[in-house]
């Protein structure tokens, strides 16, 4: 859902390229890592809470042509509108006595339940309570026993337009707003339009339903309307019935199972022409894209933005269905279809086979939002989220996605620069002081929360597709795809499938998951390298590597365990390496090919922060000691990193420059790798300093700075 346009990408890509700091390269570096067991608990999934029963259909019926009819009025009169749904369902259990629904702020109107061809109508009429519409049944069900329950309702809402829920309605000419610049021009409705926009959980508000992502049904949605408008829904349009001389009934039937915040109903008065994507699988077949758009936006012909041009912004679609068709699997549904919308309060929503977007994006030409929602259709509506926990899979998996189209259109860079656009926005709305991902509130993922659930678990899938490396990783995820076509998916599912496909891993998957997924934030990195000045008898420099993790906060993992590539770097030549951190702090020996003027941690391949690196040569034995990050900024811990030849105990002193102790510590071999941690030097103040380590016989000093 992200506004982006081609050419300023374009221009952004190849400006980053001049201009980056970090080397890519094109394929994983092949390396063992070792598996090191950090006592990572098992992590407690939340449940997920299942009715006892299943919904196998959903026939409903929306009487609309009430509020089409006059183009302009909003009397209340003018919102109300008639509905049935007929709901197959199976028991799930032995003796259910009754069925609870979800329904919200409709008015029901009569109650049917028919179990083995016997209808029965509920007296009294269930009402609803507390958001929940519940139906005693006229006799218990059996185990995996099927009943209709036929429901008949008003929905009445005389309601402000900024308490819409679920359904949206406004009339012809309405005011929407004033273009930003250049152009400054006001935007009105065009035509009088009525839709539905159900995500995460507001179906309730407009049919009665299980409200629920776990519960995938087949739907049957039919509509009528005034005869001169059309209606875009799931699946594939069975008929067009006239109904008298001013109204017609439109019959979508959607054969493949789909969520209820996936069902989507859209009628105004559009022209739809349509494209055809051709299979990769067989070039003979070919599936529909249909365009639902105003007439004034299919003849529009500028592409300044000063038009909403459809069929300009419209037209790649079919390459993308193309390219993700290869490099997932073929394209799953009957159709794929585009509905436009103003006001519409989000960039686009992947119903199931009918994704609606802001007319907004036909002046953008927002290729990488029409390409996100596009990628649902694989990652959200072939398999969906089971529960709004899950939810990280269906949008960061399209957020990863976007960065892979990038890829087909400019290369590396082009994924990169997705990538790190995530990243970016992710640590500017927080970074290591947001939550983890799993387990947010439900109202947060689309609100408060959003960049953790897009940006940063799009970085979920990059990590992994980084440390399976692209062959492996994608033959799991398409076999993945197909194992769970039409389903529902928990993460633990998710997490179990890459476990059970991934034969001797060469890292702790999860370890992974559960350090970016159930816990919060990401590595905080310091680098200091010493590299011996002149080459040994190999011609080669060997160097000493500290990496130290200084990263903290609530549910923040002390030490993440990841590969880190370091890019060394002379000139125009790149040396990589890749090293596995499983500790606060690691050192690692290395040669290089070279002597290096510079030295990179690479944030393309891991989510993280560098704080300082250091870059010093030795001739000999390196210094007594060492201490960084010189200087310390803010409240940073610093760390004493004692050479091995020194023996214990260590006196160490920290004096400013009016001679004044200020920290004075006694120093044991107890730290890792020889380095010890001063935490009390976070608190001084800003300022130079001496610091000394007496080691009995001789006084080694150094001048640290705190900013």
């Amino acid at each position: 859902m992200r506004e982006i346009l081609f050419v300023l990408a374009f221009v952004f890509l190849n400006l980053m390229h001049a201009l980056s700091t970090t080397i890519f390269n094109d394929t994983p570096e092949q390396i063992i890592f070792p598996i090191k067991n950090k006592n990572f608990s098992s992590e407690v999934f939340l449940g997920l809470s299942k009715r006892p029963y299943d919904v196998l259909d959903y026939d409903l019926f929306l009487d609309w042509y009430n509020v089409m009819k006059n183009p302009t009025s909003m009397d209340s009169i003018d919102r109300v509108w008639w509905g049935r749904n007929i709901i197959t369902l199976k028991s799930l259990e032995s003796n259910l006595e009754q069925i609870e629904l979800d329904a919200n702020a409709l008015l029901i109107d009569s109650v049917f339940v028919e179990i083995e061809n016997q209808r029965t109508k509920i007296l009294p009429t269930p009402k609803i309570s507390n958001g929940k519409l519940t139906v005693s049944l006229p006799k218990k069900l059996s185990l995996d026993e099927l009943c209709k329950v036929t429901i008949f309702y008003t929905y009445a809402r005389n309601i402000p337009e900024s308490n819409y829920r679920g359904f949206f309605l406004y009339p012809k000419g309405k005011f929407v707003g004033r273009l930003p610049a250049p152009f400054y021009d006001s935007v009105f409705v065009e035509e009088r339009i009525a839709y539905t926009m159900s995500e995460p959980e507001d179906a309730r508000y407009w049919m009665p339903c299980n409200d629920a992502p776990y519960d995938k049904a087949n739907a049957k949605i039919t509509v009528r309307v005034p005869k001169d408008y059309l209606v875009a829904s799931n699946g594939y349009l069975s008929e067009i019935a006239k109904d008298g001389d001013t109204a017609k009934i439109f019959f979508w039937v959607s054969d493949k199972p789909l969520a209820t915040y996936l069902i989507a109903v859209t009628a105004s008065k559009y022209i739809m022409y349509n494209d055809w994507y051709r299979k990769v699988t067989s070039v003979q077949d070919s599936v529909e894209i249909q365009y639902y758009v105003w007439e004034k936006d299919y003849n529009a012909t500028k592409t300044d933005g000063s038009e909403y041009n459809a069929k300009n912004t419209l037209q790649t679609t079919p390459r993308m269905m193309e390219f993700f068709s290869r490099i997932f699997i073929e394209y799953p549904f009957v159709k794929y279809g585009m509905v436009v919308l103003m006001p519409f309060h989000f960039g686009g929503m992947e119903h199931q086979t009918i994704t609606s977007i802001n007319r907004v994006w036909l002046r953008q030409n927002v290729q990488f939002g029409i390409a996100h929602e596009l990628a649902h259709q694989w990652i959200g509506d072939l398999v969906t989220c089971a529960t709004w926990n899950d939810i990280w899979f269906n949008e960061g998996g399209a957020t990863w996605s976007e960065a892979l189209y990038a890829e087909s259109l400019w290369g590396k860079n082009g994924y990169n620069y997705f990538t790190l656009s995530a990243r970016r926005e992710y640590l500017k709305k927080g970074g290591i002081e947001l939550p983890a991902i799993y387990g947010l509130p439900t109202n947060t993922i689309f609100g408060e929360y959003a960049v953790l659930v897009y940006q940063k678990s799009s970085w979920i899938y990059h990590m992994l597709k980084e440390n399976l490396g692209d062959s492996l990783f994608f033959k799991i995820f398409r076999k993945f795809l197909i194992d769970y076509s039409f389903q529902s998916i928990t993460t633990e599912e998710f997490i179990n499938y890459f476990k059970n496909n991934v034969e001797n891993p060469s890292f702790d998957i999860d370890t992974f998951f559960n350090q970016w997924l159930f816990k919060a934030g990401h590595p905080i990195f310091s680098l200091n390298i010493n590299v011996h000045r002149y080459p040994n008898d190999s011609g080669f420099y060997d160097a000493e590597i500290l990496l130290s993790q200084v990263q903290s906060g609530t549910n923040v993992p002390e030490a993440f365990i990841t590969p880190i590539k370091i890019l060394f770097k002379n000139l125009d030549t790149v040396f990589t390496k890749t090293f596995f951190t499983y500790d606060r702090i690691s050192t690692f020996k290395t040669s290089l090919p070279f002597f290096p003027d510079s030295v990179f941690i690479d944030t393309a391949s891991v989510l993280c922060e560098v704080t300082d690196i250091y870059l010093s040569a030795f001739e000999g034995e390196p210094k007594i000691f060492k201490v960084f990050p010189n200087p310390i900024i803010g409240n940073r811990t610093l760390f004493v990193q004692i050479g091995e030849m020194v023996k214990y105990p260590l006196e160490l002193t920290v004096v400013d420059f009016l001679g004044r102790k200020l920290i004075t510590k006694a120093l044991m071999p107890s730290g890792i790798n020889n380095v010890i941690v001063i935490p009390e030097a976070s608190l001084l103040p800003k300022g130079i300093y001496i610091i000394t380590i007496d080691s009995g016989n001789k006084i080694y000093y150094e001048i640290i700075q705190k900013n």
